[in-house]
């Protein structure tokens, strides 16, 4: 996880008394000051919390179960799998629909599922094929969660506060990705797996709770068109502009070669360093805090810094951390390149998503992040699957070197083939 009507009008920016003076904010906080993302941001806070913390319960649920690296990259490519046939028709749903809505409608699914596997995990009859139904399940609400999630940020925040909006949202996501895996370890190892899908399910409350009393904004005063051929204006757009063209295509790679390593951190935990939950749960909160530490330096950046060239660090930087993870001769310095990792990773996927959302026309905004979902989530199917076949075949460490290795090539294709890209302002 789009349109307010066209600009121009009264409601294509966020309403005067939805914001604060923003002298009561500091600038990186400035996205703040309007009441509705404030709100959104704090439910949010909560429930990626309990979501990472299923996250990495699952991950460790599927190892308990099977202890072999293929079962964890097929549960990523089930949860994965929907996304990519869903993705697409989610963006037409989101600038037809009251984005406001359709949250409500994928929190509470998402509710739902956490819940179902708690109990079916309590009763002591969860087998393989349900985490994997459920996967699928979760995967395909998300679908129409990411893409309509993304594409809402602009409708809370002025146009010009939008690198520090997604930068605060990339703050909140991995404040829960930093904190629920550290958590879900240690409750993992006392109470057992099954609270940690209690919990999530529990947090989702509070974002479904934002939600209610924020104010729903109308769809885009676009005429209706058939969905195949709204599809395909989001494609037109995006391959008649080179940055945006360019951006897709190494978050495509990324996606297929570098964000899979996480589903591997089970076996890097277990296998590699010999280590319990508690160890799994702090590999799973490393690259978090580096995330974490690369949000919170862009939220300081304000909306004149340089997104061209940020972008492109972040694309150099990340591979090569990676390649440190999978060199890395002890936990600890892992656990630090998976920092890295981390801060590196999060520097690109920000500034590549603040860049195509502040391109991208209002009425077409819900499908341009669509195509981000696409090749984000709806590709890394591929991704888990083959990342853990490597891991299979070869090693872990062989799989992240890989991943890094082709990531790295990628940057630098773009970097060479696409000037106009570290250019951008």
């Amino acid at each position: 996880m789009d349109q307010h009507p066209g600009r121009g009008s009264e409601s294509s920016s966020p309403r005067v008394e939805n914001a604060r003076p923003a002298r009561h904010w500091p600038a990186a906080l400035r996205a703040l000051r309007h009441q509705d993302f404030r709100r959104f941001w704090l439910g949010l806070l909560i429930s990626t919390t309990g979501t990472w913390m299923q996250r990495a319960a699952q991950g460790w649920l599927i190892y308990e179960l099977t202890g072999r690296a293929l079962y964890l990259g097929l549960v990523a490519a089930c949860g994965a799998l929907p996304m990519m046939v869903l993705s697409l028709p989610a963006g037409v749903l989101a600038d037809r629909l009251r984005k406001r809505n359709v949250l409500l409608v994928t929190q509470s699914l998402a509710m739902l599922q956490a819940l179902l596997l708690a109990a079916l995990i309590y009763a002591e009859v969860v087998a393989v094929w349900h985490v994997m139904v459920l996967a699928a399940f979760l995967g395909a609400v998300w679908a129409f969660d990411m893409t309509t999630r993304h594409a809402m940020v602009l409708e809370l925040v002025k146009k010009e506060d939008a690198l520090n909006a997604i930068s605060l949202n990339s703050s909140a996501f991995n404040t829960g990705r930093l904190v629920g895996p550290a958590v879900a370890g240690v409750l993992m190892a006392s109470a057992g797996l099954a609270v940690c899908f209690l919990i999530n399910g529990l947090t989702f409350l509070a974002l479904i709770a934002a939600l209610i009393v924020i104010a729903p904004r109308p769809p885009a005063s676009a005429p209706r068109r058939p969905m195949m051929q709204q599809i395909g204006e989001g494609f037109r757009w995006a391959r008649g502009n080179p940055v945006a063209l360019a951006l897709l295509a190494m978050i495509t790679v990324v996606s297929l070669f570098a964000l899979p390593y996480v589903v591997l951190l089970p076996v890097i935990a277990g296998d590699v360093f010999q280590t319990g939950p508690e160890g799994y749960g702090f590999l799973m909160a490393a690259p978090a805090a580096g995330a974490l530490a690369a949000a919170f330096l862009l939220t300081a950046l304000g909306h004149g810094a340089r997104l061209g060239a940020l972008v492109t660090v972040g694309a150099f930087f990340f591979p090569v951390a990676l390649f440190s993870v999978a060199a890395a001769p002890s936990y600890a310095l892992s656990i630090v390149g998976l920092f890295f990792t981390g801060m590196g990773m999060m520097t690109f996927n920000v500034v590549a998503n603040t860049m195509l959302q502040r391109a991208s026309p209002d009425e077409l905004r819900g499908r341009v992040m669509s195509l981000r979902s696409f090749v984000f989530a709806g590709m890394s199917w591929i991704g888990h699957a083959q990342m853990g076949a490597l891991a299979e075949w070869f090693s872990a460490r062989m799989a992240l070197a890989i991943g890094a290795t082709v990531c790295l090539l990628a940057a630098a294709a773009a970097w060479w083939r696409v000037p106009e890209l570290r250019r951008s302002e």
